[in-house]
């Protein structure tokens, strides 16, 4: 055998070696990777475990999708989470009890408008982050449970935000209309430290009506979340 030849088949030897020596590697960092999803990510119903760079070292190349996840969820925080805290904090303070009509109105409608905001900014982010998971190569072994946990920490909170703003405008919508009720009827309808006063029993009548409404809508609402919190539950 030439040396030519014999040097040949030495580099073949190790280039196969390298290459079984990579495949054993990625298999290493798949299982572990599957490993946290099942044990950390999956199983939590709030509070995703950021993984450590030790952690890391072990997924290797499927460290950046676990970002995936944990990125999507510290983005809501900002841009959904935060500004829902403030924008209730905010209408609570406007609904104080000695609110004029008019105060209420104003504050009712700048809700709505906050709101409208907030949920394009929940659509985009969706929307880019659908975009990262389509581009993740994945073993099939991997995705289905990866999916999993996107599922549950992605896709079941976004769409049931997105689900609960129509409802919540709605209801919104209906406040605003009982609020013009009463601008309409102010000669019969008195509010006095945040109580409402009837004299006319056929106005008392319809305002109740639309106060069943509105806690109606409430009610419904309230419900979506519990279904919500219930369904995460269980995955």
């Amino acid at each position: 055998m030439n040396k030519r030849f014999h040097s040949l088949i030495v580099l073949w030897m190790i280039g196969a070696a390298l290459l079984l020596t990579g495949c054993g590697r990625e298999l290493q960092q798949r299982h572990a990777f599957i490993g946290f999803l099942q044990k950390e990510v999956i199983p939590r119903n709030s509070g995703l475990i950021i993984p450590t760079k030790t952690m890391r070292k072990k997924f290797g190349e499927y460290a950046p999708h676990s970002d995936v996840i944990v990125d999507f969820n510290a983005t809501m925080h900002e841009i959904v989470g935060k500004p829902l805290d403030r924008l209730q904090r905010d209408f609570a303070e406007a609904m104080k009890p000695e609110a004029g009509v008019k105060e209420r109105k104003a504050a009712t409608t700048k809700y709505m408008a906050s709101l409208a905001e907030i949920g394009q900014a929940l659509d985009t982010e969706l929307a880019l982050t659908e975009e990262k998971i389509a581009a993740l190569q994945q073993p099939n072994e991997l995705k289905a449970v990866f999916t999993q946990a996107v599922d549950k920490h992605v896709r079941l909170p976004a769409h049931t935000l997105k689900s609960m703003v129509p409802a919540t405008n709605e209801m919104l919508k209906k406040n605003l209309a009982l609020l013009d009720f009463v601008l309409a009827n102010k000669g019969k309808i008195l509010i006095k430290d945040g109580m409402i006063q009837v004299t006319d029993q056929s106005t008392l009548s319809r305002l109740n009506q639309m106060q069943a409404d509105i806690a109606k809508t409430a009610q419904a609402i309230q419900a979506q979340h519990n279904a919500f919190i219930q369904q995460a539950s269980r995955k």
